[in-house]
């Protein structure tokens, strides 16, 4: 019975210890689709249609793990043409935080195998 108490207890503590956060990613690029979307090790969505936005993901971490900063890898597709992207600024994403990153027209992208 002391094992299980003593359990229960180191459970708790840890599960204490846990932060979580949220990001969600917007498709505003006209007349593109955005594909296999990620941050960090995280897959936000497997496909986003201009104007859509993505299910909130969640991030769960330790207290000490955060703020996390990534970048956001993707897909876009127009058309025929489908090339692979990466925002060229990180996002950083903090402990209780419900982050919205949007790409547009606008967003700074880079092709990671034309920059070498």
């Amino acid at each position: 019975m002391k094992n299980i108490v003593l359990i229960c207890m180191i459970t708790m503590f840890l599960y204490s210890c846990e932060e979580d956060a949220q990001i969600t990613i917007q498709n505003k690029v006209h007349n593109a689709t955005l594909m296999q979307i990620s941050w960090d090790d995280y897959a936000i969505s497997s496909t986003l249609l201009p104007g859509q936005k993505s299910k909130e993901c969640n991030v769960v971490g330790r207290k000490e793990d955060f703020p996390k900063s990534s970048i956001v890898k993707f897909y876009m597709i127009r058309g025929e043409n489908q090339v692979y992207l990466e925002t060229k600024y990180p996002f950083t994403l903090d402990a209780g935080q419900n982050l919205l990153i949007v790409i547009s027209d606008t967003a700074s992208v880079v092709n990671p195998l034309t920059t070498q």
